[in-house]
């Protein structure tokens, strides 16, 4: 699965990143690694959400959470 499929208030870890470097880089830089739980705040317009990684809150558009594989936490 993938970030624009998980529900509002879900917690996710994250098991990989297909994005393109730059994007790679800049989501890594942000928190966003392979192994770091996740939880989906609220779904933006354009199909973007926002997630929370500790106390950070992230805004993600529709192309870069296409790339980012989840799976669930229990």
């Amino acid at each position: 699965m993938n970030l624009s499929t998980v529900p509002t208030g879900h917690d996710a870890r994250i098991v990989g990143l297909d994005a393109e470097p730059g994007l790679a880089l800049r989501m890594s830089e942000l928190g966003l690694r392979v192994g770091t739980v996740v939880r989906i705040v609220h779904h933006a317009r354009g199909g973007g959400r926002v997630v929370a990684v500790g106390t950070d809150r992230i805004a993600l558009d529709l192309v870069a959470c296409q790339g980012v594989r989840l799976a669930p936490v229990q």
